[in-house]
């Protein structure tokens, strides 16, 4: 068997098994700098997933909307994380922890920072996209064309095999 990796056109899936890599490793070794590397290399990987999955679309207009969505992305949760860092080390015990917005600090920032924000961020991102860069009229009313025109398996009832 020949593995075939062409770097230019792989770079993306390379970057995310080697992430995956850093995160397997640091989860390995543990402790808090284990933990820390873990936090950013999830991170990173999420940029490297939605950066795969918007290649098609970049190679027909340009790589700069979806470098700068995982920009927007990676920052919100950059900063999520370094803020549950941060809290983590002032109070490593969690003794009487402080609340917000009814939930323990850490708590609080993980629904408030890591969640909510980055799916805002995604919704609201992604209609802007889609108009532009991710529907193509042209394949649309070629899938149009496709789902108008009745196939053998619609015309015959499904059954494959043909009556002589």
């Amino acid at each position: 068997m020949t593995i075939n990796i062409n770097v230019r056109e792989d770079k993306y899936i390379i970057g995310s098994l080697l992430t995956l890599l850093v995160i397997l490793v640091s989860m390995i070794l543990g402790g808090t700098t284990g933990q820390i590397v873990f936090s950013f290399g999830t991170i990173a990987f999420f940029g490297l997933y939605v950066l795969i999955g918007t290649q098609s679309s970049a190679k027909q207009h340009s790589l700069k909307p979806f470098v700068s969505l995982v920009a927007g992305l990676v920052a919100i949760l950059g900063i999520g994380f370094a803020l549950l860092w941060y809290f983590h080390l002032q109070n490593p015990g969690y003794s009487d922890p402080a609340y917000w917005l009814g939930f323990p600090r850490a708590t609080a920032v993980v629904v408030y920072v890591l969640w909510m924000p980055p799916a805002l961020y995604l919704m609201f991102a992604y209609p802007y996209l889609f108009e532009t860069y991710i529907w193509n009229e042209k394949k649309a009313q070629t899938f149009r064309e496709m789902n108008a025109k009745p196939t053998a398996e619609v015309v015959d009832g499904g059954d494959s095999e043909s009556e002589n």
